[in-house]
């Protein structure tokens, strides 16, 4: 056995979300696709599609059409987080990783399986931002990977290609994780994205996900985005049948609705306005993401009793810089929300 693996603590988390009426602590969609869509999807299910191994095939040709790449450059995984994974296993052999401290827990974890020391950087206590310089002074000869969720969790912060382009001239691989881009406050997401420079930077790779903006979480269909000299041996590490063949058809579905993706985030992004205007009486952590955090000067204790009292599922935390509170309060943002009762006495105290 691996000894180093004692020292990895994995946490199961085993929330009965069936006993909230809200569900606003992991960034999902708790607002259904339209009836009528949904029932043409459902109608389009076969016994098939559950009874034999998918043939993803069309799938990848129609994801590579969306986000306009050659075949050659996509990994797909049952999940993001499996796509990062199957990084560490393709990219690291004991070498450090850089990234942002905090961001998503995973790289962390990932770190600890693969035996590869972490250096975590952390945003800067004045300006409360992540300096790039700061990172690149922890990038020596032994780092073989770094990590920039962008937008970032849980800050939700957004760089450039002119501010990560630094770390891209390095030449060691990179990994955007842009899991959240969908509910960047902009007219083309396709623009912002970092998938049009991976022809540019072969050391580049882009993590996507199904889980976000597109709501299908539950169908857990990642996709990783990079040069074909990345993708082909990353692709050694897919599993023998990436997805399920019920995601795949679900997922698909969304491409060729992506309509109703783009409305629900920009509902989301309009919503967001709305709901930071309204919290006055609280200090308010915006993002480029689906979530807000917020504090008052009890620490959220107020808030902590109407929200169990309305059944809204949501995660506390202590957030570095973010000052002496321990009890920020990150909160999804769906559209409407500032409509709901248990809002309006949050408002209202």
């Amino acid at each position: 056995m691996k000894t180093h693996l004692h020292r990895v603590n994995r946490i199961f988390d085993y929330t009965d979300k069936s006993e909230y009426d809200f569900i606003l602590n992991q960034s999902e969609r708790s607002q259904p696709i339209p009836q009528s869509y949904y029932t043409k999807f459902l109608r389009s299910l076969k016994q098939e599609d559950f009874a034999y191994y998918p043939n993803t095939k069309n799938f990848k040709e129609k994801i590579c059409e969306f986000y306009n790449v050659k075949t050659e450059n996509l990994f797909l995984s049952d999940g993001s987080d499996v796509g990062i994974k199957s990084i560490f296993e393709t990219f690291t052999t004991c070498g450090n990783i850089v990234t942002s401290e905090p961001s998503f827990p995973m790289y962390g974890v990932y770190a600890s399986l693969y035996n590869c020391p972490y250096r975590g950087i952390h945003y800067d206590k004045d300006t409360r931002k992540l300096s790039v310089k700061s990172m690149l002074e922890f990038v020596d000869d032994e780092t073989e990977l770094i990590i920039l969720a962008n937008p970032n969790s849980p800050i939700g912060d957004y760089k450039t290609i002119d501010e990560i382009k630094p770390l891209l001239d390095t030449g060691i691989p990179v990994l955007i994780d842009e899991a959240y881009i969908e509910f960047l406050d902009t007219e083309d997401i396709h623009w912002n994205s970092f998938i049009k420079y991976i022809d540019e930077y072969p050391n580049l790779l882009v993590t996507r996900t199904f889980s976000k903006g597109f709501g299908a979480a539950g169908c857990r269909v990642g996709m990783t985005f990079g040069h074909k000299d990345m993708i082909e041996p990353l692709s050694k590490f897919r599993q023998m049948y990436e997805i399920t063949g019920v995601s795949l058809k679900y997922c698909e579905f969304l491409l060729y609705n992506h309509h109703l993706v783009d409305i629900y985030c920009q509902e989301v992004i309009e919503e967001k306005k709305k709901v930071i205007s309204m919290l006055k009486d609280y200090e308010v952590i915006d993002s480029n993401c689906n979530w807000i955090h917020f504090n008052n000067q009890d620490d959220n204790k107020k808030t902590k009793e109407i929200l169990d009292k309305h059944k809204v599922l949501v995660k506390y935390c202590k957030i570095h810089p973010y000052g002496k509170r321990d009890n920020w309060c990150r909160m999804t943002i769906q559209p409407k929300l500032s409509e709901q009762d248990f809002f309006k006495e949050l408002v209202n105290g």
